[in-house]
């Protein structure tokens, strides 16, 4: 790596919304954007309640090896706690070991969240993925699944169900891209909330 990091450097490394939304708390320390494959494999493999229980990307067996990201931060490694806390913040307060060290690339210490894989093996599937998405947009106008995959697209993030999951959403709602998509949901949602207060 030609960048002059050594070992009291500290970085995170991010997939996913962690790319375009590091927190409030974070992007102030963020000094460089390091290109940086997924040491594992990553797959659309948990719900998260955060996202109106849409599917979100975590590490996965099942997943493929996307782009990512050593977000190299201003802290030196003496640091590592700080920014942990950060991490955790940011990540919606997970469990606490789920926050994870690894080495890499010569720096000091590179943080990593690593978030437990919610669905079953059966419910890995563009169908399920597509139900679940959908599902999200009226519980999470703002933060729902069908808006978060495309914004992981739209950063180049594929994983293997990525584009048969986008058009399943695209399938059900008669969309044709994923801003349709949202837009439609929520607004069919709307008509269902006003017609079910008529009652």
């Amino acid at each position: 790596m030609a960048q002059p990091y050594g070992q009291n450097n500290l970085a995170i490394f991010a997939y996913g919304s962690l790319l375009t939304d590091p927190g409030e708390k974070i992007v102030p320390h963020i000094i460089d954007r390091i290109p940086y494959p997924s040491p594992w494999p990553i797959e659309y493999a948990r719900r998260a309640k955060l996202r109106g229980h849409g599917p979100t990307l975590v590490i996965h067996q099942a997943g493929g090896i996307v782009r990512g990201q050593l977000l190299v931060l201003d802290f030196g490694v003496s640091a590592v706690d700080q920014v942990k806390e950060l991490l955790w913040e940011r990540e919606g307060r997970p469990p606490r070991e789920r926050l994870k060290l690894m080495q890499c690339d010569g720096f000091g210490c590179v943080l990593y969240c690593d978030l437990e894989s919610t669905l079953r093996d059966e419910e890995l599937n563009p169908e399920s993925l597509a139900r679940f998405a959908i599902e999200s947009v009226c519980q999470n106008p703002a933060r729902n699944g069908i808006r978060y995959l495309a914004q992981n697209i739209e950063q180049g993030i594929i994983t293997p169900l990525t584009y048969a999951y986008r058009d399943a959403i695209l399938h059900h709602t008669g969309a044709v891209d994923l801003v349709e998509a949202e837009d439609l949901v929520w607004r069919s949602g709307r008509i269902l909330q006003e017609k079910e207060k008529g009652r």
